[in-house]
């Protein structure tokens, strides 16, 4: 029994709302989460009473129990127990503390992503991130870069972990018509028009994918109403997919080692005597181009980092053509 999925005031859902439970309904209960001893950075959702589900599911369970109001006390999902717990956020901060830092650095890994984070500390109090997302063999997902006011990272870092995540669903084929109900939301109960729905189109051939899109919900929320209805087996009882045929494999996304084999400088912090060899560089005349190559980053980089430094030359030029 995991508490798989919570609900805040503002009536978001977080976790696994949409889990394939082994229960006909799940249990729910109220949580009242203490507050962040002083001193001590505090959690997401330090102070709030949220509604909790819980239930027999397959997911990954945490080391950690939650005790509810009413006092029943289960075992936390991993996923849940890292957004109500302020254990991630602690570390972080205690890094980014560290007195007369110039430069931090941070990486936390997973079994299907890392996610690095390198911040240099600017004048006037402000910072300049870096952000890399990539998966554990280093095949980059996706990368951010800005700069922002040192004071507003917190708040920004509460916004980014509290926004719900919507998931875009294909458009149907021309010709087609959309569900005639409403499409329901992670978490909610089944209703009678979506069940009718459900069981309706799927007598007429529609499978749990395209129905799971049309109603709003997981596919394995769909397949597990399909069993409740006896329609279909049980999710875990259905025989694995055959093997696929093999085809050409696509073409392998870059990763940090590869960008270094061409810019070998890529995503290493600037020190002080880089700044000023490149202004140095630029006062001579050089091209973005030249200086590319000079430094072993690239252009984008550069250009970006002439801007930054105010420097003078006709590569600046270039760097505001660029897009800077």
């Amino acid at each position: 029994m995991l508490i798989y999925a919570f609900r805040d005031a503002r009536g978001t859902w977080y976790g696994d709302p949409d889990a394939a439970i082994r229960d006909r309904q799940p249990g729910r209960g109220l949580l009242t989460l203490p507050r962040t001893a002083a001193g001590q950075a505090p959690g997401l959702f330090d102070g709030q009473r949220v509604e909790v589900l819980y239930a027999v599911c397959d997911l990954e369970a945490s080391q950690t129990s939650y005790r509810l109001d009413k006092g029943d006390c289960f075992v936390a999902s991993r996923r849940v127990h890292e957004l109500l717990s302020p254990a991630d956020q602690r570390e972080v901060t205690a890094s980014a503390a560290a007195p007369d830092a110039a430069t931090v650095s941070v990486e936390i890994s997973g079994s299907r992503r890392r996610y690095s984070l390198h911040a240099d500390i600017l004048a006037e109090g402000r910072v300049e991130l870096t952000v890399v997302v990539s998966t554990p063999d280093g095949v980059i997902q996706g990368e951010l870069t800005g700069e922002v006011a040192a004071s507003d990272l917190k708040e920004l870092g509460r916004l980014i972990a509290s926004a719900p995540v919507a998931f875009a669903v294909e458009t149907a084929p021309a010709g087609t018509s959309a569900a005639p109900i409403e499409a329901t939301h992670p978490g909610q109960a089944w209703t009678r028009e979506a069940i009718a729905y459900l069981e309706k189109h799927y007598r007429a051939g529609k499978g749990p994918e395209q129905l799971a899109a049309e109603l709003g919900r997981s596919e394995e929320s769909v397949r597990g109403k399909l069993y409740d209805l006896t329609l279909a087996p049980h999710p875990s009882d259905l025989p694995s997919d055959p093997r696929p045929a093999v085809e050409p494999a696509a073409p392998r996304a870059y990763t940090v080692e590869a960008k270094r084999r061409v810019h070998p400088n890529a995503y290493k912090p600037w020190e002080p005597e880089d700044d000023q060899r490149l202004a140095e560089r630029c006062a001579q005349g050089i091209s973005l181009s030249e200086l590319s190559k000079i430094f072993g980053r690239n252009e984008g980089a550069i250009a970006s980092r002439l801007l930054k430094i105010q420097a003078q030359g006709p590569a600046v030029e270039e760097a505001w053509e660029y897009g800077g």
